[in-house]
């Protein structure tokens, strides 16, 4: 079940980083909250990229690609992945989405 979760979410954030919009997860559990998102260096372009990880209060880079697409997506799925099965409650959502909607685009969680 988790591989098609993340498949989905994969897919998901595949699709909205062609326009470049900013994907992030919001993984929670309980009272804690971390934040995993994409963060691109030119509005037109999918590379470079880094991926940046939010953690009581504190975000740093984890990875940073210059020229292969795809890799912070992947990178980022895998992550939000891994807090899931730590017991967290990951969803994402693309820029596009959270001026009209609260409902998230893709969602992952441990079950």
């Amino acid at each position: 079940m988790r591989k098609f979760l993340l498949l989905g979410s994969l897919l998901a954030v595949s699709v909205s980083a062609t326009a470049n919009d900013a994907v992030k997860y919001t993984c929670k559990m309980g009272n804690a909250e971390r934040v995993i998102e994409i963060v691109y260096t030119s509005a037109d372009k999918s590379v470079p990229c880094s991926v940046s990880y939010t953690k009581d209060g504190a975000t740093q880079t984890l990875w940073n690609y210059e020229s292969t697409q795809g890799q912070c997506e992947a990178k980022a799925a895998e992550f939000a992945e891994k807090q899931s099965g730590w017991g967290f409650s990951c969803t994402s959502e693309s820029s596009s989405n959270e001026t009209s909607s609260d409902a998230p685009e893709a969602a992952t969680s441990a079950q």
